[in-house]
């Protein structure tokens, strides 16, 4: 997540400096605020990672194998295997 990271704020810079060179000062009071912004996003969303996989990780050490083998519609979709013809006697009644 960090080298997205780096790309999207990388990328926003870009812009903000292409924007500064075309339309001049004004564009610095919305561009600076966005790429602050967009830091604190990005910050909140790599400190809130953290604590979801090490909940993953618990979870997953609970059980070492799922809890139901193949999910919950495992075998719904399977065609049921030929049965067997068992074949009568008629000739003794």
């Amino acid at each position: 997540m960090g080298r997205l990271a780096g790309l999207v704020i990388g990328l926003e810079a870009a812009a903000v400096v292409v924007a500064y060179l075309a339309f001049g000062w004004p564009v610095l009071l919305i561009g600076i605020p966005a790429l602050v912004g967009t830091a604190f996003v990005l910050l909140f969303v790599h400190l809130s990672e953290k604590p979801r996989a090490r909940l993953q990780e618990a979870r997953a050490a609970r059980y070492e194998q799922a809890a139901v083998p193949g999910g919950l519609m495992s075998g719904f979709f399977e065609v049921p295997a030929p049965r067997g013809v068992v074949e009568v006697d008629r000739t003794r009644v």
